[in-house]
């Protein structure tokens, strides 16, 4: 990707700014540049980091390559030509020089965050799914995984959800905006898997069995990735006995379960026994529980291991207190 101006001259661009066009996050990048030297951009007065189009070019073949399975360890020091190729050899046609300029103005411009709203709903409403995910994919390149979460993703699903109760939307149409955000978010993880935290925290992410809601611990995550806080997301339905086994052997020290309605066919006391289960088996570690009106907050608090969350800001919160 060759970023140019509006007058068409290379420009020099914030560490913020090469992660939001590259689509490589900035811990990321830090860490291709201390272990790899993938990059090594120039440096302004004041020390920072100043990053040149052909920086950012790089950037995002390497993020790519990565993406298709390559080692960065293996391609962060080859010259970004033989990159070119290895993309096309795997069927990723580079774009020419001409269909790859961006208006870099337009990267810069904060995201109204109301009207993006408003597009993708009358884009849901018209079956338009092409539409949606290139809105969701515009929202990637301008808004933090947090941001992403919390203004869009949160908002959207619960308008989404009231509009199916109400008639406007049916059945159908909330599925295709779950598979296709389900589909973004996973690429905004995997994406910046490639970054290793030296923070303390293990974070373990699942909901219980039975209940296949994935949306609360895929923003979970996404939340876990802004902060650059480690986490293992093991996904949704996993029984108690295998999350115990993965926390062990882990060494984990935070468990996220998400949990949006009592599993079917399990009782309605099943989520609150698992939980308890957590607690008396996680040592000193803690439970951070997102969940509806099922489960048993006095029960979960009781040994001072769970926590019971009102809301994703209340996870966002603590997340960011770690």
């Amino acid at each position: 990707m060759i970023i140019m101006d509006s007058e068409g001259t290379k420009g020099q661009y914030s560490i913020q700014l090469a992660s939001k066009i590259s689509g490589v996050g900035v811990h990321t990048i830090r860490a291709w540049e201390k272990r790899y030297q993938a990059v090594t951009p120039d440096r302004n007065s004041s020390g920072r980091r100043e990053y040149s189009d052909v920086d950012i070019e790089r950037l995002t073949f390497l993020s790519e390559l990565c993406t298709l399975g390559h080692s960065i360890g293996k391609i962060a020091n080859l010259p970004t030509p033989e990159l070119k190729v290895l993309l096309e050899k795997l069927g990723k046609q580079a774009d020419n020089s001409e269909s790859r300029k961006i208006d870099i103005n337009a990267v810069k411009t904060p995201v109204n965050v109301e009207e993006s709203l408003r597009n993708l709903l009358m884009a849901l409403k018209g079956y338009k799914l092409d539409i949606i995910s290139h809105e969701i994919n515009k929202l990637k390149l301008t808004l933090t995984p947090k941001q992403l979460a919390l203004e869009i993703i949160s908002p959207i699903m619960n308008e989404v959800g009231e509009s199916v109760v109400k008639g406007d939307l049916s059945i159908s149409q909330e599925h295709a905006l779950s598979a296709i955000l389900k589909f973004h978010m996973g690429h905004m993880l995997f994406r910046g898997a490639a970054f290793k935290s030296t923070k303390a925290q293990k974070i373990i992410i699942c909901t219980p069995e039975g209940d296949y809601h994935e949306f609360g611990i895929l923003q979970a995550a996404l939340l876990c990735n802004h902060y650059n806080l480690p986490y293992y997301y093991l996904g949704p339905n996993l029984p108690v006995e295998s999350l115990m086994d993965a926390y062990r052997s882990l060494e984990g020290n935070l468990i996220i379960v998400g949990t949006t309605v009592a599993p079917e066919n399990k009782g309605t006391d099943f989520v609150n026994d698992y939980l308890e289960s957590i607690t008396k088996n996680i040592g000193n570690g803690k439970l951070l529980v997102g969940g509806s009106n099922h489960i048993d907050r006095i029960k979960l608090e009781r040994s001072n291991k769970g926590k019971l969350l009102d809301s994703m800001r209340s996870l966002d919160n603590y997340l960011k207190s770690l």
